[in-house]
């Protein structure tokens, strides 16, 4: 049980919890989810919202209010290296240095993988993923990414340009995971597709992420405090949701409604 004044992260949506999809542990893929800030269901920036309760994850006091708050993109993270099934060995490229894609770098050499390349066009936020545990880092507006060969792709930019190019730099029998959402069209070769077997999967939110993004947050192996650039009380929202268009080194702004 989730008691008064317990701290916790939550979860922002609420399943029907009775779907094929529900009870097969694959909540994120529900008809009826009702998500925070997915129309016709209003966003939780407010000073209280409601949750359900199993989607009210209680928090070590290690993690500070920010971390826990973060926990929601890690989550995506982890989603993301589940569906690419990284592991100890694994050639990785992110592709994106945005929030989702440090996290992600990060999740994946967590797993293990022996090389994590983070390609992107912003310099700062390429500093960052070397910080964060990238093995090597691409400024695509400078370089490509021909020889890197890796055998799976996290692709975290939404952008379909970047995105083709990225799921052409695969090696063969690669995997190419899509997190980030941009474009609602991406024209990819089918042929190049088939020639080298490349599979080609997606992620839409997460399901059963919580406990190890705390473990991961709690352990130290995740630093998220790295991606806190800046605090905005709830009068600020719409400085807090511009801040990159301002300013190249932001990357994640943190909401604090009581302030």
């Amino acid at each position: 049980m989730v008691g008064p004044g317990t701290r916790v992260s939550i979860e922002p949506g609420r399943p029907d919890f009775t779907c094929p999809q529900c009870l097969a542990g694959r909540y994120n893929l529900c008809p009826r989810m009702e998500f925070y800030a997915t129309p016709p269901i209003d966003g939780a920036l407010a000073e209280y919202v409601v949750v359900h309760e199993a989607f009210a994850h209680p928090v070590p006091d290690s993690l500070d209010d920010d971390r826990a708050a973060l926990l929601e993109p890690l989550s995506v993270g982890v989603w993301a290296a589940r569906k690419g099934r990284v592991g100890p060995g694994s050639r990785v490229l992110v592709n994106g240095a945005g929030p989702i894609g440090l996290v992600a770098t990060q999740v994946a050499a967590a797993a293990g993988a022996a090389q994590v390349v983070v390609a992107d066009v912003n310099p700062y936020r390429l500093e960052v993923a070397a910080r964060l545990g990238a093995t090597a880092t691409v400024d695509v507006s400078q370089s490509s990414l021909d020889g890197l060969d890796p055998d799976l792709l996290l692709e975290c930019s939404g952008h379909p340009e970047a995105t083709r190019g990225a799921i052409e730099a695969l090696a063969p029998a690669g995997r190419a995971v899509l997190v980030g959402s941009g474009s609602a069209d991406l024209a990819l070769s089918l042929g190049s597709l088939q020639r080298r077997e490349i599979e080609l999967t997606a992620t839409f939110r997460y399901a059963n992420t919580w406990p190890t993004a705390i473990g991961l947050a709690a352990s130290g192996r995740i630093d998220l405090d790295a991606l806190v650039t800046g605090h905005y009380g709830l009068a600020d929202t719409e400085a807090a949701l511009t801040a990159p268009a301002r300013d190249e080194t932001a990357i994640k702004s943190v909401i604090r409604p009581g302030e």
